[in-house]
């Protein structure tokens, strides 16, 4: 199938989990991910929306902890990271995301580990995305670990890879991670 095909089954598919499923699925995926975080200071991150992998708590809890967070923000066709201590540090951007207010791009060669979200994603650790490209054209400027975070209800069959995408080294669901 066409990875633009396998987006919308893998987008309806997600769409299907109830809040509170989403919720403790969400928890689930955090608890792994936050183990990859303890030794790490430095961490990419998204801030969800709608039916995604929620980060908000994840999110609060790092900065609580102490780490440097790190969160997207998009400037006409680019991706940019920049420094959240406080979802104050936010405004509502592009697409409707929670973007930082703030344009100071933070320096991706600091980044240890840089968690990804996924449309859908194969057994292969090929991602798909959103269909426009901004993460494939950072991912490969990160030389930290990319771990992509999605339902496991979101893998589709084996597909093939564009030339600009950029395959995750984990992927971690509610019930495994490889």
């Amino acid at each position: 199938m066409e990875k633009h095909t396998l987006r919308e089954i893998a987008l309806k598919k997600r769409s299907e989990i109830s809040s509170e499923e989403r919720l403790e699925k969400s928890r689930l995926i955090k608890t792994e991910v936050k183990k990859l975080c303890q030794d790490k200071q430095v961490i990419g991150l998204y801030v969800s929306i709608k039916d995604e992998v929620d980060t908000k708590e994840l999110i609060q809890e790092l900065i609580d902890s102490g780490k440097t967070v790190i969160v997207p923000k998009v400037i006409k066709k680019s991706l940019i990271f920049v420094e959240m201590k406080s979802f104050d540090d936010l405004e509502k951007g592009i697409f409707g995301l929670l973007e930082p207010i703030s344009n100071e791009e933070f320096d991706l060669n600091k980044v240890e580990l840089m968690i990804v979200p996924m449309v859908g994603f194969d057994s292969l650790k090929h991602r798909i995305g959103y269909g426009k490209g901004y993460y494939d054209s950072i991912l490969d400027k990160v030389s930290a670990p990319h771990i992509g975070i999605a339902f496991a209800n979101q893998q589709v069959e084996n597909f093939i890879c564009s030339a600009h995408d950029v395959a995750m080294d984990k992927i971690i669901t509610e019930y495994s991670e490889f």
